[in-house]
């Protein structure tokens, strides 16, 4: 999976440069169609995870390396993963994403998990190298699908 997010990314990045004829970006990434329901609960996941990596950040400036790694896990790493399943009746997000964007998904809540051990050990280098990983798939996913 780490192979695929550079690859992505490589592929994605010349159209995103891309523009119009009036100069306005074209906008490329791969329309996914969801109901309402899911797109909500997809919605609702995306600034959680943004105001989660913030908080991270915040803590791995402090070195509260034990705080960073309970927000990774809590809200981004693989024990995250499946809330709306009930809420929603089997209709979450996750059920309507093609299966590269859930191969992505599966990655960052992999990343999440991994930096979550990394920071518990404290060593600041190699726990911002594993938080790399976690926004490598964040980035991949938000330059190759877009939901509207």
């Amino acid at each position: 999976m780490k192979k695929l997010i550079p690859l992505l990314l490589a592929l994605v990045a010349p159209f995103a440069a891309a523009q119009t004829q009036q100069g306005v970006p074209e906008d490329h990434r791969q329309l996914v169609k969801m109901p309402a329901p899911a797109q909500a609960a997809q919605r609702a996941d995306m600034l959680d995870h943004l105001a989660a990596l913030n908080e991270i950040l915040g803590y791995a400036a402090e070195g509260k390396w034990q705080d960073a790694s309970d927000t990774a896990e809590k809200r981004l790493g693989e024990s995250s993963m499946g809330k709306y399943r009930m809420a929603l009746r089997g209709q979450g997000p996750g059920r309507f994403m093609p299966e590269p964007m859930r191969q992505i998904g599966w990655s960052m809540h992999s990343a999440a998990s991994q930096f979550a051990k990394t920071a518990r050990e404290g060593d600041s280098a190699k726990s911002f190298a594993a938080l790399q990983q976690v926004m490598a798939s964040c980035v991949a996913c938000h330059m190759s699908f877009r939901t509207r």
